[in-house]
């Protein structure tokens, strides 16, 4: 529980960008990683943590308030003798305005509510107690102490602000000897500081109850916001249509939706997945085929716009159409899982490199270690140990902290660069054609010192002197009538030949690799050729493709030939982003095959 290391923690702010009404206010945010109270926090949590299910009108998140929703849909229930009012409100600056003494009361009366009260209750409330008071963090070179109200970071904020939130106001607005307005309320639900109702009864009636709730707590007061027909709650739009509610999809006027690009540095199954993530939420948060249909169309295009392929997103709208809506919405869970206790997962975590080798493979392969200790054969077996990656530093967490840094002196300029950006520190290095003058040199090949992607536009240097004769090389064909295809290829032949036997597959209309296939899918299309001589079929695919011979490759001795260029291959295949995960048409991965 003791961290001889501990340090201050130290205050930071998150501007409310949803709120430009407001002026964009700040909530100011604690954070107690390495402070001395952070174990003592992550201790009382545990205990807090499994009573937050003894809350009735507590909110696990989206899922949780939907299944509510579909609850009350299903109900029986005549018609409505009042007016049906959908209202919604927000606790403001709830966490510091919730008083020691409201918290603490609260969760000594949750806290007695265990079947085992080992350890003491007191022993914990004293726990929570400590982390209140000996709140001690920095902003700069100031040092500050909060008094009271706890901050918002440390690890059982959420469920101490739950707690004192669901003893001062939901025990009360649900007694009916406590709220005189009991019987208006047909549901009532509460995420952390945001609150629902469905209300039964005429609009003086609710601004009566409003004023009765700003009454509850001197410290706590609620801004509403209600209508007859639809509003906003968490990240759904709610419509009354009847006796019946129907949600859909809603984000913030500020919502970028700046999600994972493809070309981040993760696990290739997170940029291959997230897709599906973002159409089963579209599912689970539309209640009607109609807003369905419109959630798709619309977070298609902002996937589309962070660089996602659109054949992997039409893939992930068919799953999640497939796919049962109370599924997502968790509703037969219960069943499924008959009463029994899912085994226990053991996380691998360890931070991820795209040259790492195939981490559950090696779990496999390995595992039997654990079964010649007795200490821990009985405790893993084949199914609970994956791996978990987290984040390597990026250059973000390099350049940026949470941390307030006061000015210091001035940095000096940069340095002159001695060479251009665009030039070549060697000038014979490049692709240059043969001095034969042949058919590739001529019509094909790019005379050039560098190369770019036409994924990302990142630019490249050539690093040595390559042409139409020479052998053991990389290189990158560019589609002139689709602007985003290319293909990148090895020989360990001269481009000469190898292209030779590129040009006679493409006429043949034989699928000898990808970009063969590529021109006979679109041969009466996009790649639609005149073939009856030789001298217009080379003059019209000239005009459909070009060539640049990117590398040289050279082993070291003893080291195979192929293998070095298949290496490079996929390394120049992953960098270019020539794979379908980013809309490309290399279909061949040597990744896995050269780790086994």
């Amino acid at each position: 529980m003791v961290d001889n290391e501990a340090d201050f923690g130290y205050f930071y702010m998150n501007y409310e960008a949803h709120k430009p009404e407001k002026g964009y206010p700040g909530r100011m945010i604690t954070s107690g990683c390495g402070s001395p109270t952070e174990r003592l926090s992550s201790w009382c949590e545990y205990y807090l943590k499994p009573l937050m299910k003894k809350l009735p009108y507590r909110l696990d998140d989206t899922t949780h308030f939907l299944q509510k929703v579909s609850k009350y849909n299903n109900q029986p229930r005549q018609e409505a003798t009042g007016q049906i009012i959908l209202c919604s409100w927000d606790i403001e600056a709830m966490y510091p305005n919730i008083t020691n003494k409201l918290g603490l009361t609260a969760c000594r009366e949750l806290l007695d509510k265990r079947e085992k009260l080992e350890p003491s209750t007191e022993c914990i409330v004293e726990a929570i107690k400590i982390t209140l008071e000996e709140n001690v963090a920095r902003f700069g070179d100031t040092i500050v102490k909060q008094c009271d109200g706890t901050a918002m970071g440390p690890h059982h904020a959420c469920s101490y602000a739950d707690a004192a939130a669901d003893l001062a106001i939901d025990q009360k607005v649900m007694d009916e000897n406590t709220n005189p307005f009991y019987t208006n309320i047909e549901e009532w639900a509460r995420f952390r500081n945001d609150i629902f109702c469905i209300w039964n009864g005429s609009e003086d009636d609710l601004l009566s109850f409003d004023s009765w709730l700003n009454s509850l707590h001197p410290r706590l007061n609620f801004t509403k916001e209600y209508n007859s027909s639809s509003i906003v709650f968490l990240d759904l739009r709610l419509t009354l249509s009847g006796t019946k509610i129907y949600t859909g999809m809603y984000s913030k006027p500020s919502d970028t939706h700046a999600y994972l690009m493809p070309t981040s540095c993760h696990p290739p199954h997170i940029c291959k997945n997230f897709p599906n993530g973002v159409m089963k939420r579209v599912k689970r948060n539309c209640s009607s085929e109609i807003t369905c249909n419109e959630g798709y169309a619309e977070y298609k295009q902002h996937l589309i716009r962070r660089g996602y392929n659109t054949t992997l997103i039409d893939e992930a709208i068919d799953k999640a159409k497939s796919t049962p809506r109370d599924i997502l919405l968790g509703i037969n869970n219960a069943e499924d899982n008959n009463g029994t206790t899912p085994a226990r997962q053991f996380p691998l975590v360890i931070k991820y490199n795209p040259k790492l080798p195939p981490m559950s493979q090696y779990i496999r392969k390995y595992l039997y270690i654990l079964e010649l200790s007795s200490h821990t054969k009985h405790l893993f077996n084949k199914h609970i140990i994956f791996t978990s990656y987290k984040m390597e530093r990026n250059i973000l967490s390099m350049i940026t902290s949470n941390r307030f840094k006061l000015p210091s002196t001035p940095p000096l300029p940069p340095p002159t660069p001695s060479v251009a950006l665009n030039s070549s520190p060697n000038p014979d290095w490049g692709c240059h054609p043969c001095p034969n003058s042949c058919t590739l040199g001529n019509n094909f090949l790019i005379k050039s010192t560098s190369f770019s992607s036409p994924k990302t536009s990142q630019s490249f240097r050539i690093k040595s002197n390559i042409n139409c004769n020479t052998k053991n090389i990389i290189y990158l064909i560019l589609d002139l009538k689709c602007a985003d295809v290319f293909y990148v290829g090895y020989t360990t032949d001269c481009m000469a030949v190898r292209w030779r036997n590129h040009k006679s597959h493409i006429k043949s209309g034989i699928k000898s690799c990808e970009l063969a296939s590529h021109f006979v899918q679109l041969s009466k299309s996009t790649h639609k050729l005149d073939k009856s001589t030789q001298p217009i079929f080379t003059e019209q695919l000239s005009q459909h493709l070009s060539i640049i011979l990117i590398e040289h490759v050279t082993p070291k001795p003893g080291e195979d030939i192929k293998n070095v260029l298949k290496e490079r291959e996929d390394f120049w295949q992953g960098t270019l982003k020539s794979t379908p995960l980013f809309g490309g048409i290399n279909k061949r991965s040597n990744r896995s095959k050269r780790r086994k």
